[in-house]
Formats: structure tokens, C-alpha cells, sequence
């Protein structure tokens, strides 16, 4: 009863909230007022939800409900009241509900909504309080945020930050931290003064010093995260924060250190442009999972293939100058990210179930044929010899998928072995329970190096090239050596025309020699991914529409790991 009672006062709490900006709305108040209004009220809800609601789930009921209703209506542009004003289009909306959610799970499930409540009021008041007074008043910009951002607006939000902090640890500890005890209140003697009337003058003075931390840490998290995502950082950095480190250790513990771990990480990635915002979400949600799963030796392992894919390919251009013919650059997706991380963490969730060792192996020689595969695409294309096809041997044009060279091979071999020591000393290191002997380290240089292969033989064989419109060697010329060209759009039912390479499974059109010479470097530049507008001109010349980079390296990692369970396990 208690808990139905709490969501129907939430649910009139939020109806008032989204009335009262509407009418405000109506009555001629700005769009950035209206969402603000919005943003530092919804903030009190949480206080609805402490003084009800017993159970996690009842708790994140109505704001689980609100990221679908957010998401439709930023995608639609309603609720314009809420919209974000000077033309800036981010779901920041969708980030707080999602906030929200993972808060009310995570506080109510611990029993202690009042370590919610220090994210949620960091976010609500602080991030609220500081676009509208830094938007009014502030003159001068913050140094290397961007954005917007300004002195005054920082400032605010560290000064609303420490106070929301402050003032939830003060009523939280007067009330005896809801039996979820601080360390530093449990050390200082546990909390109350003589009488038990409110809190020692030592456990004061370390809340106000634990509430400046959160604080500073909320205002950088707000400065430093672009397109709305302060509304996923500030919240759920500032709790995870505060539960790592003064909380009791639980089962919990390896999901916090991995969420803040690869949320600062992925912040940064995104900050260099390394990677989209998507993308960061993904690599935060990935990063979590492989700490929760294999702790520090798998998440180091994917750091060492998300960090020195990029050092390398950097250095090589720094060495050799930018070539035309890159296969990879710019911000890596979230498709980009799942497709070299499903596989590796498939195993690795095996063996935290199972506790086997083999599937801690594989899951390490799934990471050494993303990190071998990548070496070889960013730095293969630099090699002064041209490539040639896996499959055939002939010359190929740079940066196309299927082509290998000796500089390509060398550097997969030199990633996976690198990946292989890396493995073993972080899985000692840790005291991890696996095989001791050499073979487990031969095993994940050879996961690696025929992850590679096997990667170069699918892109040879399925992945798609496309000749762009005015290319020589593009419809006259293909139909002179007898293809079947189509005219139309990538991937919306266009008549595929598979090239028949040497042998290879697919639809052969022809004699296999419209692919050698189509794919030859000199033949007219081709590209690997018809953009989504425009592309009624560009002409399949090799491998199937629906076969993208992304879809190879996926089906790679799945290869990988099926032949390694097969060769490893009894």
C-alpha cells in the first residue's frame, strides 16, 4: 500500500511539475526557462520517493517510464517546453530519466535512498541553478570547456553542488544513514553527539569536507561533458563516487569501479574526438561489464586495444603522413564498439558464471584479434608495397578490406603477441586462476593472429565495395567484362552482384576476373560504404550490400571464439 501510495503522489508531483510549465510556457515564458523549471523541480520528486517507497522497483517505475516518453517526444520535438532552446538538439531529457532510474535502482535497492539523492540534487539543483545564473551573469567563458560554459555557471554549480551534498549527508547522518554507514562517519565513532542530538562536531566537519569533493567533482563532470551528457555524468559520478569509496564493499562494488573507471576514460575518448556520443555510452557500458566480469586484467586489456589502436595510428601518421587511401579515422560508433566487444564479453560473462579458466583465455584472445586486426588496418595501409588480396594474391587498392601486406602482417603479429604477455602478466598479477604453462600464451597469440586472417578473408569474400559515380572502370567498363551492374541504392533492395574471388563461396557473375581488376589499386577508387544520402550512383562491384567493416569485425570476434572454445575446452 505504502508503495502505490508513493506513486500516485509521484505521479501528481510530475503532472504538476509539466502543468506549471506548460501554463508558464503559454503566458510567455523562454524555452530555456521552461526546461530549467523543469529540470530543478523534478529534482524534489526524489524526496517524494524517499519518504515512500520500499521497494527499487516501485521507485524506478515512473522514470523508467519517462525515457520512453522523453525519447518519443525528442524525436518528435514536443513538449517544447522542455526542449533545450538556441538550436541545440540533445536528449538530455532522455539522460535524466535514465539517471533517475539507475539511481532509484541502485540507492532503494541498498536501502539508502539518501546516497541517490546526492547525485540526483548535484544534477537537479546545481546543473539547473548554474545554466540560469551563469547564462545571466556570466561574462566570461571557462577555459577549454566549450559549450557555453562559463565562470559563473561552474562556480554556481560547485557552490549548489556542495550545499545539496552537505545538506542530504547532514540529514542522513540524523537520521543514522538509513543503515548504510559511511566509512568516515563509522571511524569518527559512528555519529551522534552526546545524547544523540544531531551529529559530533567530527563527523560535521568530514561531511562538509566529503561534500566539497563530490562537489568539485560534480562541477567538472558538468564543465567537461558535452551534448547533455552531464545529465547521465554529474548524477551517476557523483553517487558512484560516493558509494565506492565510503560505502561498505558488495557485490556491487565491480560494477561502481567499472562505471567510473570507463566513464572517465570514455569522457575523455569523447573530449579527443575519438569517439561519438553514442559511441561513449557504448564503450561506458562495455568498459562496466568487462570490470564487472574479469576485473582489472580484461578491463586493461580493452583499454590496451581502445588506446594503442589509436597511438598507433596517430604515430604512423605522424611517421608517414596521411594517406587517401585510410580504411579507418574519425570518431568510432557505438556499432563500431559492440561489434569488437560482443564477443570477447559473451566469454567473459562464461566465466564469471562458471568460474572456468579456458573461457577467461579465449575471452583474452578474442581482445588480442580486435587489438592484432585493428594494428594491422591502421598501420598496413601505411606499408610501401601495395597490398595484395588475401584470397587471390593480386594487387588491391590501399585501404580496402581483404588486402594484406608484410607491414599489415607484422603489425597483427606484433599485437597479438603484445596482447598475449599483457594477458598473462595482468592475469598473474591479479592472481588469477589460469594455466601457468606456455600454452595459454601461444594460444592467445594464435586467437589473435587468425582473428586477423579470418577477418581479411571475410572482408575479401562478403564485404561490400562500392565504385563511386564517375570512377573509371564504373558501368561501361563493368559491363564490358560482363557484370551485372545495378542501378540504385545501397542496401534498399538493390540486385547484388557478388565478384567470384579466386574460389570464393559467394554468387560468382562472371569469371572471377571483374573483381581482380575492379579491386585493383589505379582502377578507380572505391569505397566500402555508400553514404545514406545520395547513393543511386555508387555501383556494387564486390561482396554483398548488407556485409559492413562493422559486420566483418562481429563476425570475426564470433569465429574467434567459437574455434578457440572448440580447441580449448574438453
Amino acid at each position: 500500500m505504502r508503495n502505490a501510495v508513493g506513486m500516485g503522489l509521484s505521479v501528481l508531483y510530475v503532472l504538476a511539475v509539466l502543468g506549471a510549465s506548460s501554463l508558464l510556457a503559454r503566458r510567455g515564458m523562454g524555452e530555456e526557462g521552461t526546461r530549467k523549471l523543469v529540470h530543478i523541480a523534478l529534482g524534489g520528486w526524489w524526496v517524494v520517493a524517499a519518504l515512500f517507497f520500499t521497494s527499487p522497483w516501485w521507485a524506478a517505475a515512473l522514470p523508467a517510464a519517462f525515457i520512453v516518453v522523453n525519447a518519443l517526444a525528442w524525436r518528435k520535438q514536443k513538449l517544447a517546453f522542455m526542449a533545450r532552446g538556441e538550436g541545440e538538439d540533445t536528449p538530455g531529457t532522455v539522460y535524466y530519466a535514465v539517471s533517475l532510474t539507475l539511481l532509484a535502482l541502485f540507492s532503494f535497492g541498498i536501502g539508502a535512498p539518501y546516497v541517490g539523492a546526492l547525485g540526483v540534487f548535484c544534477m537537479a539543483f546545481g546543473d539547473g541553478f548554474a545554466a540560469v545564473l551563469g547564462k545571466r551573469f556570466g561574462r566570461r567563458a571557462l577555459p577549454g570547456a566549450g559549450g557555453g560554459k562559463s565562470l559563473v555557471g561552474t562556480a554556481v554549480m560547485f557552490a549548489a553542488s556542495f550545499a545539496s551534498c552537505a545538506g542530504v549527508l547532514l540529514a542522513a547522518g540524523s537520521a543514522g544513514w538509513q543503515g548504510a554507514v559511511p566509512s568516515f562517519a563509522a571511524a569518527a565513532g559512528a555519529g551522534t553527539a552526546a545524547g544523540g542530538a544531531g551529529l559530533a562536531a567530527g563527523v560535521v566537519g568530514l561531511v562538509l569536507l566529503v561534500s566539497l569533493g563530490l562537489a568539485a567533482l560534480a562541477a567538472f563532470l558538468e564543465a567537461a561533458s558535452p551534448a547533455g551528457l552531464d545529465n547521465l555524468s554529474v548524477p551517476l559520478g557523483v553517487t558512484g563516487l560516493y558509494a565506492a569509496l565510503f560505502l561498505p564493499a558488495t557485490g556491487y562494488a565491480p560494477l561502481l569501479a567499472g562505471l567510473l573507471l570507463s566513464g572517465a576514460v570514455a569522457l575523455a575518448a569523447l573530449r579527443l574526438g575519438l569517439l561519438t556520443v553514442p559511441g561513449t555510452l557504448g564503450a561506458v557500458g562495455v568498459g562496466t561489464l568487462a570490470f564487472a566480469f574479469g576485473g582489472w586484467p580484461l578491463w586493461l586489456l580493452l583499454m590496451w586495444f581502445f588506446g594503442s589502436s589509436n597511438v598507433a595510428s596517430r604515430l604512423m601518421r605522424r611517421v608517414r603522413g596521411a594517406r587517401a587511401g585510410e580504411k579507418r579515422g574519425g570518431s568510432r560508433k557505438l556499432r563500431q564498439v559492440l561489434a569488437n566487444s560482443v564477443p570477447f564479453l559473451a566469454c567473459a560473462a562464461a566465466y564469471a558464471a562458471t568460474g572456468e579458466a579456458w573461457f577467461l583465455i579465449v575471452s583474452a584472445g578474442a581482445l588480442a584479434a580486435s587489438t592484432a586486426d585493428t594494428w594491422a588496418s591502421e598501420i598496413g595501409t601505411y606499408s610501401r608495397k601495395p597490398p595484395v588480396s588475401i584470397v587471390t594474391r593480386r594487387p588491391m587498392q590501399r585501404g580496402l578490406s581483404g588486402g594484406v601486406s608484410p607491414l599489415g602482417l607484422a603489425a597483427t603479429v606484433v599485437g597479438a603477441a603484445t596482447s598475449a604477455f599483457l594477458a598473462m602478466f595482468l592475469f598473474h598479477a591479479f592472481g588469477f586462476a589460469v594455466p601457468t604453462g606456455p600454452e595459454a600464451f601461444l594460444f592467445i597469440i594464435a586467437c589473435g593472429v587468425a582473428g586477423s586472417v579470418v577477418d581479411s578473408f571475410l572482408g575479401a569474400l562478403l564485404q561490400a565495395k562500392y565504385r563511386a559515380p564517375g570512377e573509371a572502370g564504373a558501368d561501361t567498363g563493368d559491363r564490358a567484362r560482363g557484370g551485372n551492374v545495378s542501378g540504385g541504392a545501397a542496401g534498399t533492395g538493390v540486385a547484388v552482384r557478388a565478384c567470384a574471388l579466386a574460389g570464393a563461396g559467394a554468387a560468382a557473375l562472371g569469371d572471377g576476373s571483374l573483381g581482380d581488376a575492379a579491386l585493383a589499386e589505379g582502377d578507380g577508387a572505391l569505397v566500402e560504404a555508400a553514404p545514406a544520402r545520395g547513393a543511386a550512383g555508387y555501383t556494387l562491384v564486390s561482396g554483398y550490400a548488407w556485409v559492413t567493416n562493422d559486420a566483418v569485425n562481429l563476425l570475426s570476434g564470433v569465429a574467434v571464439v567459437a574455434l578457440g572454445l572448440l580447441a580449448a575446452l574438453p
